[in-house]
């Protein structure tokens, strides 16, 4: 639920404040650096292999939030997410197979057949609506990249527990933020200055104030924090492939919000509610419900 909210807090501001993907990608990686006041609880920290996997999941997480970022102010929230979140439990089981030596079973390949019916289905449309090929780019690359950090992080999270492995990702996460924000797109950098300290005319040409984007933004991070604890630490403890696969909440919150919205949804979300619309969606998220279902059971 709290990942679904902030998803739809991403994408308002996405069409309302924030000018380049990078400047959000950026803002989380930074927003990464809090974990570290855990670090007094820490007993072991990560060394040998185990700090390259640390290293490779924080790069990781921070780049496939970018290229998130990226297709969702390409396309419908509705649309992008369900995509992205249905490969990511593709590819982290794939992951985990080859590496963790995890076993596929006829169900999961049941599962994952009809996951890739629902994709189908949530990025089609009629010509205006269709995804933008850019969009599905960079869904693809996101789900892989997110993908890798799943399967890194749960190798960490076996190797040193859970507080170390989360910590330490979490810093060369903010460090790959500050990097993409200063020397990869610096005018990412630049935005997130005006969006805390606006100047005058700053924040008017997406129609959002600058005060009221750094407060969605303050929440909408709180929200995405507080389901991504959640979503670790449930990783810690069993399988990736599984725990990735059971967020299919998030693309219903997703599509009762755009509805109870009504007019506002195209404003702000940039969601399509025409009844053809919802009814795919509908159907799409039915099946790949029943997708996950028989992956999880």
């Amino acid at each position: 639920m709290a990942n679904g909210l902030a998803f739809v807090i991403d994408k308002i501001l996405l069409n309302q404040a924030f000018k380049r993907s990078a400047t959000y990608a950026g803002l989380v990686g930074l927003l990464s650096i809090l974990a570290i006041t855990l670090s007094p609880w820490v007993n072991i920290w990560p060394r040998g292999i185990t700090l390259l996997w640390v290293i490779i999941s924080g790069v990781a997480f921070t780049t496939a939030l970018w290229m998130f970022f990226s297709a969702l102010s390409r396309g419908e929230a509705s649309r992008v997410v369900p995509i992205i979140s249905a490969l990511i439990p593709m590819v982290t089981l794939l992951g985990t197979t080859i590496f963790l030596h995890e076993r596929l079973a006829l169900k999961e390949y049941i599962g994952f057949f009809l996951l890739i019916i629902a994709t189908i289905l949530l990025s089609s449309g009629k010509a205006t609506q269709r995804l933008k090929k850019s969009a599905i780019i960079y869904s693809i690359i996101s789900a892989i990249l997110f993908a890798v950090m799943s399967v890194t992080i749960k190798t960490i999270y076996d190797d040193v527990g859970f507080l170390s492995g989360f910590v330490s990702t979490r810093v060369i996460a903010a460090l790959t933020g500050l990097i993409l924000i200063t020397i990869i797109d610096p005018l990412a950098g630049k935005e997130i200055k005006n969006i805390f300290a606006p100047k005058k005319s700053a924040g008017k040409q997406k129609g959002m104030n600058p005060k009221t984007a750094a407060i969605l933004a303050i929440v909408g991070q709180s929200l995405g924090g507080l389901g991504f604890v959640g979503v670790q630490l449930a990783i810690s403890m069993g399988s990736a492939a599984i725990v990735n696969s059971l967020q299919v909440i998030q693309f219903a919150l997703l599509v009762v919000i755009a509805f109870i919205m009504k007019s506002k949804a195209k404003t702000l979300l940039g969601e399509s509610l025409e009844k053809s619309v919802i009814v795919v969606k509908s159907i799409a998220l039915v099946l790949m419900a029943l997708g996950l279902a028989f992956i999880v059971k």
